[in-house]
């Protein structure tokens, strides 16, 4: 698992300019209701540190990816949101990373095997394989 993750983040960083863990924050807001989530939230759900989660957003808002708006909610907390160009750039990205797994991972799979996985993955996640939509 550890070396899939390395050659994603250098392929990630090589061809669009971030990495994994810069991906992962992308993918959690793109399936997130109106693709934003307080900064709080999406720290939580990367498992990073306030300044961790900081630090990213503050990269991928620099690139242009994300935005920072106050919440409505209470009107002092950061919402952090998905631009346009966050939602394109994800979706080049997306086609690198499925890439890289299928060539690291999925490619020593028969079909027997890929099906028992999928069936796992379902099980553990209802709707990761069934569903057309990323499951929530």
């Amino acid at each position: 698992m550890r070396l899939v993750f390395r050659e994603l983040d250098r392929q990630l960083l090589a061809e669009h300019g971030f990495g994994i863990d810069s991906y992962g924050v992308l993918i959690t807001l793109v399936s997130s209701p109106g693709r934003r989530l307080p900064i709080g939230e999406l720290g939580l759900r990367r498992n990073l540190s306030p300044s961790g989660i900081s630090r990213s957003v503050d990269r991928l808002t620099k690139l242009g990816l994300l935005e920072r708006s106050i919440n409505p909610d209470d009107g002092r907390s950061l919402l952090v949101g998905l631009t346009r160009n966050g939602i394109q750039r994800l979706r080049e990205a997306q086609v690198t990373h499925h890439r890289v797994v299928r060539e690291m991972l999925l490619s020593y799979f028969d079909q027997r095997d890929l099906r028992r996985l999928g069936e796992l993955w379902e099980k553990g996640m209802p709707g990761a394989v069934s569903s057309p939509t990323w499951p929530r």
